[in-house]
C-alpha cells in the first residue's frame, strides 16, 4: 500500500515537472505562426488584386482607428494611406514614444474618441484582452486585423 502511494506521488511529481518544463505552450511561436497566417492571407488578397480597404468599403466603414503600431499596424496604416478610408488617429500603449511616418496622431487607450466607425486591432495574438480594454473606454465596434484579412 505504501509503495502504491509513493508511486502515485512520484507520478504526479514527474507529470508536474514534465508539464511545467517540457510540455508548456510556446506563446512566442504561436504568435509568430499567427503572424505568418495573417501575412500569407494578406499576400493572397493582393495576388487576387484585392485590397484591405475593400473590407471597410463593403461594410460601410469610412473612418477607422488602428490599435497597435507594431509591424502589422504599420503595414496596415501604409496599406490604407492612399485610400478613401480616413484614419484620424492610431492607438498604442506606448503613444508617447512612437512616431508614425504618416503624421497621424498617436493616442493612448484612455484617450480614445468615438469619432470613428471602427477600431482595428493589429495585435492579433492579444485581441480578446485588447478588445475588452477598448470597450471600457469607447462604444465603437472592434475587429481584429486577422478577421479583416480572412473575411476577404
Amino acid at each position: 500500500m505504501r509503495k502504491t502511494i509513493l508511486f502515485g506521488i512520484a507520478c504526479l511529481g514527474i507529470g508536474f515537472v514534465c508539464n511545467r518544463y517540457f510540455c508548456k505552450k510556446d506563446t512566442k511561436n504561436e504568435r509568430y505562426f499567427q503572424w505568418y497566417k495573417a501575412l500569407y492571407q494578406w499576400i493572397v488578397i493582393q495576388q487576387d488584386h484585392g485590397r484591405i480597404s475593400d473590407y471597410f468599403k463593403k461594410n460601410n466603414y469610412k473612418s477607422i482607428a488602428i490599435y497597435g503600431m507594431g509591424e502589422l499596424g504599420i503595414l496596415l496604416l501604409k496599406e490604407l494611406d492612399d485610400t478613401d478610408i480616413e484614419i484620424p488617429y492610431v492607438i498604442d500603449q506606448n503613444a508617447g514614444s512612437i512616431a508614425v511616418s504618416s503624421n497621424k496622431k498617436v493616442i493612448m487607450l484612455k484617450e480614445i474618441q468615438e469619432n470613428v466607425d471602427l477600431i482595428v486591432v493589429s495585435v492579433i495574438d492579444k485581441f480578446d484582452a485588447i478588445k475588452a480594454d477598448i470597450e471600457k473606454y469607447a462604444d465603437v465596434p472592434v475587429v481584429s486585423l486577422e478577421d479583416v484579412l480572412f473575411s476577404l
